[in-house]
């Protein structure tokens, strides 16, 4: 367990098109961060792939095919971690809950999201925490990647975004 002792709450909407898993794994370069938390997320989706683990036959757990779903998707419950990848690129381990336009729900882990109208965010930063890539080793020689809490030691050395009002303005690269 690492314990914080600072913790900065920030607020964020993104707007129709913009890509949710951009989105946030910019709020930590915009803020010169290595970990924080999703804790808060209203709003609509437009495009959404996700996927949910499954025990296989041979009882090891794995992602099943990523789904796609299209439409007035409904962000019910999102949740989730803001890290860093071994290159040092932002990164995001996201899983959520939505409403389709018929009433089903779906959820899973997110891989791509984009929006709809709006989505409304709230991320608390953590200074003192850097969440990193890592990968699980499980079974016979199975993995999964997942986010590992460690604590800050280093510098940030990624690039600055800014932020534009309530829009997160990214560098071109």
């Amino acid at each position: 367990m690492i314990i914080s002792n600072d913790a900065k709450i920030l607020s964020l909407r993104l707007g129709p098109g913009e890509d949710l898993l951009a989105g946030l794994a910019g709020v930590l370069d915009a803020q010169g961060a290595d970990g924080g938390a999703l804790v808060a997320a209203a709003g609509s989706l437009e495009h959404l792939a996700y996927s949910v683990v499954r025990v296989e036959a041979d009882n090891v757990p794995r992602y099943t095919r990523i789904v796609e779903e299209t439409g007035a998707i409904e962000i019910t419950g999102l949740q989730g971690h803001l890290g860093r990848e071994a290159d040092g690129s932002a990164t995001t381990h996201v899983h959520g809950t939505f409403a389709l336009e018929d009433g089903s729900v779906r959820a899973g882990h997110v891989f791509a999201a984009r929006v709809l109208v709006t989505v409304e965010l709230t991320v608390i930063l953590t200074p003192d925490v850097a969440w990193q890539r890592s990968s699980l080793q499980y079974g016979a020689g199975n993995q999964m990647p997942v986010l590992l809490p460690s604590p800050r030691t280093l510098a940030p050395t990624h690039h600055k975004n800014v932020l534009d009002g309530d829009k997160l303005v990214m560098p071109k690269l």
